[in-house]
């Protein structure tokens, strides 16, 4: 018996247009509101690079490629999301592009493969969550450096949109040839002075109607951009210090005035503000999930030999044996 009163169930399957996963993916890549230009593009390569120079203990599972993707990751996105597996005895480590947290501490993981994407079920024991900056209102989201940054991202790619803009014309102008010119001799002109040239003018009125120049004579008029009274240069570095300092990194490191030994003091600023409080604040995650109770800084310490030479020194010059 049928009842009178039943209704059939419908559902509505979403449907996923190409605009909706290249929004996802350049929200999740950039942070939703960053443009990428050199200066990003160097923070993201310090972040990665320092992480893989980390060394976890015991280092059975993290390998090298593994701390550089956390730590590309942790800079774009403000988080990095892995599957935990198995091969055999042995943990695998596989990272997701996109995922969704549900309800019940659950995940849906895509991870990439060669032949397209694998979508994995599994529960928070199974997924190595880190997570930076988390906002109190959304504590399962980390936030990317980018997120604070503001403007000066966005600033500085449109100072590199102009000059980039600029530059075509650099150089060219509008190339007046009379009307009584035979065609032949015009193409000929044209195709020698074409690099120099963007428009051919072919009467004395339309030349000045055009340049606002005199209508009685013929003359090449530049259209080369005046950019000499827009301190684009000042703009740009100034914008490219405060970009490296909201991500943590000294603007000393990478100044082209500075010294060996101003050098070296940026760096070890960048690794006991920045790179060593990311390390603790994803330490705990490691530990619970993979047995990682420290990310130490060792090797960073031991690339400076310049400066241990001069710590030895000055142990032996102050009577401390060694």
């Amino acid at each position: 018996m049928k009842w009178p009163w039943s209704k059939r169930e419908t559902r509505s399957a979403p449907i996923v247009t190409t605009q909706y996963i290249d929004a996802r993916r350049a929200s999740a890549l950039s942070g939703g509101g960053a443009s990428l230009s050199a200066t990003l593009a160097t923070c993201a390569g310090i972040w990665s690079r320092a992480f893989a120079m980390l060394v976890p203990e015991p280092s059975d599972t993290l390998t090298p490629d593994h701390l550089a993707a956390i730590g590309l990751d942790l800079f774009l996105r403000g988080q990095s999301l892995w599957h935990i597996g198995l091969d055999g005895s042995d943990l695998i480590l596989r990272r997701a592009a996109f995922w969704d947290f549900q309800t019940g501490n659950r995940y849906s993981l895509t991870i990439p493969t060669p032949g397209g994407t694998e979508m994995i079920r599994a529960l928070d024991g199974e997924v190595l969550a880190l997570r930076i900056n988390a906002a109190p209102e959304t504590p399962w989201l980390g936030r990317s450096p980018l997120a604070f940054m503001g403007l000066s991202p966005d600033l500085l790619a449109s100072v590199e949109s102009t000059l980039a803009t600029a530059l075509p014309h650099t150089g060219k102008g509008l190339l007046p040839i009379p009307s009584t010119v035979p065609e032949e001799q015009k193409a000929k002109a044209l195709a020698g002075l074409r690099d120099g040239s963007l428009a051919v003018i072919g009467s004395k009125e339309d030349f000045g109607h055009h340049t606002g120049g005199s209508r009685t004579e013929f003359k090449r008029v530049e259209l080369t951009p005046d950019l000499r009274g827009v301190p684009l240069t000042e703009t740009a570095r100034d914008l490219h210090d405060r970009i490296l300092a909201a991500a943590g990194i000294p603007p000393s490191l990478f100044t082209a005035s500075g010294n060996a030994g101003a050098s070296r003091e940026a760096l070890r600023l960048f690794t006991t503000t920045t790179l060593d409080p990311l390390a603790r604040i994803i330490t705990p995650e490691l530990t619970s999930k993979l047995g990682i109770i420290r990310l130490g800084l060792q090797d960073l310490a031991t690339a400076d030999t310049a400066g241990r030479a001069r710590s030895v020194s000055s142990l032996v010059q102050s009577g401390v044996p060694l």
